[in-house]
C-alpha cells in the first residue's frame, strides 16, 4: 500500500549506547591448586532495564594490540568452565552475581590457559506499536540501537610456570615527544604489567614523564612494542629511566628497567 505525505518526510535517527554495565573484576587469575572459581559482580548503571547473554569464546593478541576472535584453541580454557547464569536482566542500579568454577582432567597438560567470558547486550522484547497511530504519523522514526559487549579474561595456571622479561628502548627521533618500548618474553606464563618512564638527574629519579597501564603479553606473543608520550619536552642530554614491572599477582613477578639519553 502507497501512501503520500504532504510536507516533509522527516527521518530521525535515535542512537542509543548503552555502555552502562559495570563488571568486576576485570581479570581473574586461577591456579590448579587453591584458586579454580570465581564471582563475577554485575551493576546496571544505566537508566533502563538491559538484557546480557553471558558466554565463552576465544581470543588472540595481536602484536598491534587488537585481537581476533578463533573457533578453537589449544590453550582454550573454555572446555573446563561450568557457569551459571548464562542470560540476566537488570533494572537500573540492580546488581546480580556470576558464579564460575573449572573442572580439570587429571592429565591436564601442564601450561596457561585462557578463555574470555563475555557480557553482551541483547535486545528486549520489542514494543508492538499501534497501527492506527503508526498510519497517521507524519514522521517515520528510525531508532538505531548499539549493543555493548564487555570481554573478561579468565586465566588458569597448570603447575610453576617460569617466564622471563627483557626491555628496549628506542626514542622517536622524529618528534623526541614519544618513546618506543619493546618487551620480549619467554617462557611458559603470559606477562602483564606497567610501563613507567622517569626523568633522571644526578643519578635520582626527578619526576614520571609516560606511563602505559596494563601492558600485556600474553603466551601466543614473545614481543610487543608500546608506544608512550612523553608528557613534557625533554632537552637534549636528558637521561630517561624506562621500567616495566610485572603484576604482583604473577609468580615471581619481574621488574627491568632500561636507560636512554635524548
Amino acid at each position: 500500500m502507497k501512501y503520500t505525505f504532504w510536507g516533509f518526510l522527516a527521518f530521525v535517527f535515535s542512537f542509543n549506547v548503552q555502555a552502562n554495565l559495570l563488571v568486576t573484576p576485570t581479570r581473574v587469575e586461577l591456579d590448579d591448586k587453591e584458586q579454580l572459581s570465581a564471582v563475577f559482580s554485575l551493576v546496571n548503571k544505566g537508566k533502563s532495564v538491559s538484557r546480557y547473554n553471558i558466554y565463552f569464546e576465544n581470543k588472540a593478541l595481536l602484536p598491534t594490540g587488537d585481537y581476533v576472535t578463533l573457533d578453537t584453541s589449544p590453550t582454550s580454557l573454555a572446555k573446563f568452565v561450568r557457569y551459571s547464569p548464562r542470560r540476566v536482566s537488570l533494572e537500573p542500579e540492580q546488581g546480580t552475581r556470576v558464579r564460575m568454577a573449572v573442572r580439570l582432567p587429571k592429565a591436564t597438560v601442564k601450561g596457561e590457559y585462557r578463555s574470555y567470558i563475555v557480557f553482551h547486550q541483547i535486545p528486549l522484547a520489542p514494543e508492538v506499536a499501534d497501527n492506527d497511530a503508526a498510519k497517521q504519523s507524519m514522521t517515520l522514526s528510525l531508532s538505531v540501537q548499539a549493543y555493548m559487549r564487555i570481554s573478561i579474561p579468565v586465566i588458569l595456571r597448570v603447575g610453576e610456570l617460569a617466564s622471563e622479561v627483557q626491555i628496549e628502548t628506542v626514542m622517536n627521533e622524529a618528534t623526541k615527544a614519544s618513546v618506543e618500548v619493546t618487551l620480549t618474553r619467554e617462557g611458559e606464563r603470559s606477562s602483564y604489567g606497567d610501563i613507567e618512564i622517569i626523568e633522571m638527574s644526578g643519578g635520582k629519579e626527578v619526576a614520571s614523564v609516560g606511563n602505559y597501564k596494563n601492558a600485556v603479553i600474553y603466551t601466543e606473543l614473545a614481543k610487543r612494542t608500546f608506544s608512550i608520550d612523553l608528557t613534557k619536552p625533554m632537552t637534549s642530554g636528558t637521561e630517561l629511566l624506562v621500567r616495566y614491572r610485572e603484576s604482583e599477582s604473577l609468580s615471581e613477578a619481574k621488574t627491568v628497567e632500561n636507560r636512554l639519553v635524548m
